[in-house]
């Protein structure tokens, strides 16, 4: 059973010791989400709101980071939102990440829901689904083998080299959050779904869901990678007993991300030994 970590509500100078314990423990993987700025008065569209403090790093200065100090466990983002940033920068902080782990990254993307933080980047927000869109492709295009040339509608790229290529091939995978039909539309035409369900049967009907686009797409028999999060207020709540993961585990599901600690920025490094003792990791 592959159980990660949701490691954004961790101190950030809490990070590599939790990173390095997770990976003592048998924990699988490590997630880091992002937020750019928070301003005062954001109301997230989740209940309870799930942010503390803001000590919140960048994704893949984090990782990067992180990739030194371990040596097994992968390390994802969960989500970056790509639109943020310039597509061939992007590229490179993948790539980064890639290559300093040795081949344990993992990339999950989605779009985000702040205005505040779209217009502190001076992006777009109502164009962020189609950016995304074609930042998956030209990224993807940089990471194959030979130069790279790419015309798109809102991105182009002159013939370039653009190395070193990934070590994992024919690139990190990429993974897609997101509960809206786009979001699992965008998953299926890449390596994976990050996604949130409220029950065993809400995760069945995503997953056929997903299925269904996968055939259209001509990618059903295409490596695919379901990860679930678990979140307070759905069952078994940010980390739920090993039954309530096996329930999950019986459909399939190949990954699940827990945040012991309730999001409360207290307590993380004990929680984590502890619930790796209550589901057994490493037995």
């Amino acid at each position: 059973m592959k159980i990660g970590l949701n490691i954004i509500s961790m101190k950030a100078d809490e990070l590599v010791a939790g990173a390095v314990l997770a990976e003592e423990l048998g924990y699988d993987s490590l997630w880091m989400g992002e937020h750019i700025l928070l301003p005062y008065g954001t109301e997230y569209p989740a209940k309870p709101q799930p942010y503390g403090p803001q000590e919140l790093l960048d994704v893949f200065v984090l990782l990067g980071h992180l990739a030194g100090r371990t040596s097994r466990i992968r390390l994802a983002t969960g989500i970056v939102m790509l639109p943020l940033r310039a597509p061939v920068l992007a590229a490179r902080q993948i790539l980064g990440v890639d290559v300093l782990s040795g081949g344990r990254f993992d990339l999950a993307v989605g779009l985000g829901w702040h205005p505040d933080e779209y217009a502190a980047s001076g992006t777009d927000m109502h164009t962020r689904g189609k950016r995304l869109d074609e930042m998956l492709d030209l990224i993807n295009e940089l990471f194959q083998p030979g130069d790279t040339e790419f015309d798109g509608e809102f991105y182009s790229v002159p013939k370039t080299p653009f190395d070193p290529k990934p070590v994992q091939k024919p690139r990190p995978p990429f993974l897609v959050g997101g509960s809206s039909e786009a979001a699992k539309r965008r998953a299926a035409r890449w390596d994976g779904w990050y996604g949130v369900c409220t029950s065993p049967e809400h995760a069945a009907l995503s997953m056929a869901e997903i299925d269904s686009y996968r055939r259209e797409y001509g990618r059903e028999n295409e490596p695919f990678e379901t990860v679930i999060v678990f979140y307070q207020g759905g069952p078994g709540g940010d980390a739920p007993p090993r039954e309530i993961i096996e329930q999950f585990a019986a459909l399939g599901i190949d990954r699940f991300v827990v945040t012991p600690w309730e999001f409360d920025y207290h307590n993380a490094l004990p929680r984590i030994a502890e619930y790796a003792r209550e589901v057994g990791l490493g037995t």
